[in-house]
């Protein structure tokens, strides 16, 4: 009787685990992140040494997001569905910095994360923004700088590139015309 009894606790104790479900700091959600800024031309002449493009990407919520696994992209890579290689960065489980004690991979509420496409050392800045890099091949872009090439096909010179974001199933983005500086907002 007694086991029997336990079997139905135990059985009860897992149908309200899941039916309650994980927290909102465990679901990848991309309706909580917005891109705040593309640094789309390094100051000086493009190379693999002068490469100090991102993407700037903010939690909105006021709830941490997971953000283990989310791929960013510009206009030539999302046009031919690369999610690996040149023009994308896929941020690993465990790349995030966090605070000492923090949860791995939770971008905190109100949170910054640049997302670089050149070679840095990973960690949070003074302002708290959280800065991860991926060395782009010489051969990704224009000597690995990616987000000012433009599209491809008969509009290959135009001054315009799209930077995406992509989480679990879901995607956005912003366009932006790269001929008036080096940051859009």
């Amino acid at each position: 009787m007694l086991k029997r009894t336990l079997m139905a606790l135990t059985g009860v104790v897992l149908i309200w685990a899941g039916l309650t479900g994980p927290s909102n700091a465990a679901t990848a959600d991309i309706a909580a992140l917005d891109i705040t800024a593309i640094n789309y031309n390094s100051y000086g002449a493009d190379s693999v040494t002068n490469n100090t493009e991102y993407v700037e990407v903010k939690n909105t919520t006021a709830d941490p997001v997971n953000v283990a696994n989310l791929l960013v992209q510009d206009a030539w890579a999302r046009g031919r569905d690369k999610t690996t290689g040149c023009n994308t960065f896929r941020l690993a489980p465990g790349a995030l910095p966090v605070e000492t004690g923090a949860t791995a991979d939770q971008l905190p509420a109100g949170a910054v994360l640049r997302l670089h496409m050149g070679k840095g050392t990973a960690g949070i800045d003074r302002s708290g923004v959280r800065h991860v890099y991926r060395s782009m091949p010489d051969v990704c872009g224009y000597h690995s700088n990616v987000f000012n090439n433009g599209p491809s096909g008969s509009n290959r010179w135009a001054a315009w590139d799209t930077a995406w974001i992509t989480l679990g199933t879901g995607s956005k983005s912003k366009g932006y015309n790269f001929s008036f500086g080096y940051v859009a907002k």
